[in-house]
């Protein structure tokens, strides 16, 4: 896959012109699936093609992981991005799958085929919300606290950031300064980088 390693100055212009923006924030239309419990990654980890052990990991473990969910013979079926939702490897490990929203029950019955004597739980998280954020000059905070995660997006730099917050939530108080934008224009960044 081809990326463009420049920034999003189209974006980053409409954040200053929105009266100093820290950021544009985008609602996604995108579902996130949670799984949950002792066997998480060790559950994951087969059926994913990148190394979900990562997520679970003591250490400098990265927050968000981006991967493709696989069938039987190995091919890949959906596209995905998970999120460590846990602060620490002491708590019980609690793993949230951000994929397209048409597929989430079709997703959700392939990880509960191969559920098999696990100690995991499978479920949708209707209660979180979504948001891409591409930040202005200023950077974004390391921790928010109403954000559950706030992260850089897995797949490259230019694609910006990634936050999950509680449905509801005040993104003037998770990131101050920033501002709504139009989920459609950070499709066209998207479109832009390849």
């Amino acid at each position: 896959m081809l990326v463009r390693a420049i920034t999003a100055p189209g974006l980053r212009r409409w954040c200053r012109g929105q009266r100093g923006a820290a950021a544009a924030c985008f609602p996604l239309g995108r579902a996130l699936l949670g799984v949950r419990g002792a066997e998480a990654a060790a559950f994951l980890q087969g059926l994913l093609t990148n190394d979900v052990t990562q997520l679970v990991a003591e250490g400098d473990a990265p927050p968000a992981l981006y991967a493709h969910a696989l069938n039987v013979q190995g091919r890949c079926l959906y596209d995905v991005i998970l999120y460590r939702l846990h602060g620490s490897t002491a708590e019980e490990p609690h793993i949230v799958l951000e994929c397209d929203s048409s597929v989430l029950d079709s997703i959700q019955q392939h990880l509960k085929l191969y559920k098999i004597r696990r100690k995991v739980t499978i479920s949708p998280c209707p209660d979180l919300s979504l948001w891409a954020v591409i930040p202005g000059d200023s950077s974004l905070p390391k921790c928010a606290d109403q954000a559950l995660l706030l992260t850089p997006d897995p797949r490259a730099e230019v694609m910006g950031w990634r936050l999950i917050a509680k449905k509801g939530a005040n993104l003037a108080e998770i990131i101050p300064g920033s501002q709504v934008g139009d989920v459609q224009d950070y499709h066209r960044h998207r479109y832009k980088q390849g």
